[in-house]
């Protein structure tokens, strides 16, 4: 005797059908992936050492700040930190992986390109912090002057823009915010999309 096979049934096997074969498809896909990096990484591992003398370093000077500002004991910190770095190479690498660098420069100069990016971001953040001590401080002017350095040498730390919006509208010249937006138009597009809009919380000249 036949029996009608439960239409709940049916829908479930097209069901396990349809999902073992996204499965079966996902599972190639990432097979696919892994050997492309794999093979990426071959390649970049293979290639040979590139002058890196010649790069676009930040000619950052710590001469260039207002330094030796008072006796707090944070400053004194932060400008020995920036003294420092003053004589070291800094690059900005963020954008780029581990692969991209030993693709482009050669896995030898992994290591050096690596302490090039750390001292980038240690320069972002002790800028803001020594113009964030300063602010604090009531010494405004000096604050601004590390933050218009910061931006001088395209820092990309939204930190810095918006703290130097607040001492430009502190010291009633909002119309000077315009000048932050045209050096961030001049920066990587996507920092600078996110950055201006929060700019426009600050009251700017008409």
């Amino acid at each position: 005797m036949n029996f009608p096979i439960p239409v709940f049934f049916l829908s479930f096997l097209t069901f396990l059908i349809v999902l073992s074969i996204k499965r079966g498809r996902q599972t190639r896909n990432q097979q696919e992936v892994n050997e492309a990096f794999l093979e990426r990484e071959r390649k970049a591992n293979a290639t040979r050492k590139k002058d890196i003398s010649t790069l676009n370093y930040l000619p950052f000077q710590a001469e260039q700040l207002p330094l030796k500002t008072g006796r707090d004991d944070a400053l004194l910190h932060l400008e020995a930190d920036l003294t420092e770095l003053s004589g070291k190479k800094i690059l900005n690498l963020s954008r780029y992986s581990n692969t991209d660098l030993k693709l482009m420069y050669g896995p030898a100069n992994l290591n050096e390109l690596s302490e090039y990016d750390e001292n980038y971001h240690t320069l972002s953040k002790t800028l803001y912090d020594y113009a964030a001590r300063l602010a604090e401080l009531e010494n405004t002017d000096d604050a601004i002057a590390v933050l218009e350095y910061a931006m001088s040498l395209r820092i990309d730390s939204s930190r810095i823009y918006l703290l130097l919006a607040s001492l430009y509208q502190k010291r009633h010249t909002p119309e000077r915010i315009q000048e932050i937006k045209a050096a961030l138009s001049s920066m990587e597009e996507t920092f600078a999309a996110k950055v201006i809009p929060q700019l426009e919380s600050f009251h700017t000249a008409k």
